[in-house]
């Protein structure tokens, strides 16, 4: 509608009662129509987070009015007032909307009962589309006026009006009065020539408040130039070069070239205005960011957060990894801010949990199948502020990532988080990823201070056996206490081969109880059925104990030696050479004499040739 008049500025009737929470309604109304007017800067009506924005907006607006009928919000220069009090004020003249609409004479708005979404759609889209248009170009009360909304209207004084109107007519009438050229000269062409060599002659006639200022402005100069006064003769400077005394004294930038060429100067202004400026995605999650801190709704302020993860996860969507580095940050940088809304605070926590998910290892798989270029850097760097709970991201695109640089750094990550957190590396390795599983293997056994041994446990679980082996490798170069215990786990592992790299790995000064731990087993009918190769991995082990028991035991096996020798019974007593040969001391030396002498021609053999690869008798060393 057009202006009313004699409408005066809103505010309470004299003596009435503020109602607070009408206020407070207003005020996140007034909040909320300011940052959809912003998202609709940046996003077109039709996005999703636009319709978010519009339909939680027509909600409040609903909701005002089927109490109040009508809200009245009055204008300032930087402020909305609702019954004289500011409910929104924003100083930033570039993007404030209080301003937008006072620049233009707007004083007062009046939305009354039965505005529906599709009528505040046309207001939002009206003010967006006259807000992008140069200043001189812009009116929001002629585009008001000719699109005259049923419940939305408005109120300029007519002064402002026609002093608008005058100031545009005075405008027109001095280009109007701009002398033209005598009848004589109208029709001729008249030739202009400049001599560019007296551009340096001719004079200026300076006042004297302007020879003044310049005076003054030398003394301010001198000042600058040389601090405290002081010349620089009494700072002890040198005598001047002849550089110097060609160039006056000037500074070395006065000295430059002032000159810049057209490229530039182009690039200067596009360094300036980057700096000077915000991208659309920072602007975007600024306002929802504005919007939840501002929110005291928990309802609405989880749907803020549910809008901005579905922004979160569209950016990854198109590989703009970096945006979701900045919505980590900015989310951080709020969290400290709410102490005092605890609430709020877990959904904001809350938030940052869910930003974990699959939906990055699918977006990351849809780039790779375009064959897009991946920012690792950024997506890393996003993984990094997650934290220790991004491990199970990583892990999932190691394995669908092509070999090199992308699988370094992803390790890389698991790495340096993995490092602090040895406890939450082993999850991330299963049998369907070997090639992961290998890689934490090692990434354990590298943790100094061998803080990631223990956990190498983990593996004896394992049905890879080229895993388990890798882990047992692992812990045989670690040769501790906890490394062998580990090891002794392994020994019970249904795979033969498992069990006799465990054994050959054991570390036999860590033996201790567990020596006549596995004395017993050795002497147990079932380690019989087990094979040659086997036999001999244990008894070796027993023998580089250099242990009394298992002496006695490897002896007494060895001189066993019944008429009617079984296969088995052989075994073990060619495993006990083996055994005495590790052991290799003078006792065990004996032994093997007296089995070089035996009846039993394969064990005659073994230790004859063990005593060939020992040194003599007396170059053995004692127990």
């Amino acid at each position: 509608m057009s202006p009313f008049d004699g409408v005066q500025p809103a505010g309470p009737a004299a003596g009435a009662v503020v109602d607070t929470a009408r206020v407070e309604k207003a005020r996140d109304l007034l909040h909320y129509l300011a940052n959809t007017v912003s998202a609709m800067k940046i996003f077109p009506s039709e996005h999703a987070t636009v319709k978010n924005f519009v339909d939680l907006l027509t909600q409040k607006f609903t909701d005002f009015l089927a109490a109040d009928q009508k809200l009245q919000v009055g204008i300032e220069e930087y402020s909305f007032t609702f019954e004289g009090k500011p409910v929104f004020s924003d100083e930033l003249t570039i993007k404030s909307l209080p301003f937008f609409f006072f620049r233009d004479g707007l004083q007062i708005f009046f939305f009354y009962q039965g505005l529906d979404r599709q009528e505040i759609l046309e207001f939002l889209e009206l003010i967006t589309a006259e807000a992008q248009k140069p200043a001189e170009d812009s009116d929001i009360v002629a585009a008001l006026w000719e699109r005259d909304f049923p419940n939305i209207q408005y109120y300029a004084p007519d002064e402002f009006l026609e002093n608008r109107i005058l100031a545009e007519s005075s405008d027109s009438q001095v280009r109007q009065e701009l002398p033209e050229l005598p009848e004589d000269f109208a029709h001729e062409t008249i030739e202009v020539r400049i001599d560019s060599s007296k551009f340096s002659q001719g004079k200026i006639e300076l006042t004297s408040e302007d020879q003044e200022e310049v005076q003054k402005g030398h003394a301010r100069a001198e000042r600058d130039d040389v601090p405290d006064g002081t010349t620089a003769a009494a700072e002890g400077a040198g005598p001047e070069t002849p550089a110097e005394k060609d160039a006056g004294g000037k500074s070395p930038a006065a000295t430059m070239d002032p000159t810049l060429t057209e490229d530039e100067l182009h690039s200067l202004e596009t360094m300036v205005r980057v700096n000077r400026t915000i991208s659309p995605e920072e602007e975007y999650i600024n306002l929802m960011l504005e919007i939840i801190f501002l929110e005291e709704n928990m309802g609405s302020c989880q749907a803020s957060l549910d809008t901005l993860l579905e922004y979160h996860f569209d950016q990854l969507q198109r590989g703009n990894f970096h945006v979701a580095m900045l919505i980590i940050h900015k989310t951080h940088e709020l969290g400290q801010h709410l102490d005092e809304t605890p609430e709020k605070a877990a959904l904001l926590t809350s938030f940052r949990k869910r930003m974990v998910s699959p939906k990055t290892v699918e977006a990351v798989q849809t780039l790779l199948a375009k064959k897009k270029a991946m920012d690792w850097e950024s997506l890393l760097g996003f993984f990094g502020l997650l934290g220790p709970p991004a491990l199970s991201l990583a892990a999932d695109l190691f394995d669908i990532v092509p070999g090199g640089e992308a699988r370094h750094k992803i390790l890389g990550f698991i790495a340096d988080v993995g490092t602090p957190n040895p406890g939450l590396l082993p999850s991330l390795a299963d049998n369907a990823r070997p090639d992961l599983a290998r890689e934490i293997i090692g990434i354990l056994s590298r943790i100094p201070e061998n803080r990631g041994i223990p956990h190498l446990s983990a593996f004896l679980s394992f049905q890879n056996k080229e895993v388990k082996i890798e882990a047992i490798h692992a812990l045989g170069r670690t040769q501790g206490e906890m490394a062998n215990r580990i090891l002794l786990g392994f020994l019970k592992d249904p795979d033969e081969e498992v069990r006799i790299q465990a054994a050959m790995k054991l570390n036999p000064t860590e033996g201790g109880s567990r020596i006549q731990q596995l004395v017993r087993e050795a002497s147990a009918r079932e380690f019989l059925e087990k094979s040659l190769k086997e036999k001999e991995a244990i008894l070796s082990f027993l023998g580089r104990t250099r242990s009394l028991e298992a002496f006695e035991f490897l002896r007494r096996t060895l001189e066993r030696a019944p008429l009617f020798t079984s296969k088995r019974v052989r075994e073990m007593r060619l495993a006990a050479v083996v055994g005495l040969e590790n052991m290799g001391t003078e006792e065990a030396l004996g032994i093997l004499q007296k089995g070089a002498i035996g009846r039993t021609k394969k064990v005659r053999e073994a230790c004859t040739a063990a005593l060939v690869r020992l040194p003599p008798a007396g170059g053995a060393k004692k127990e």
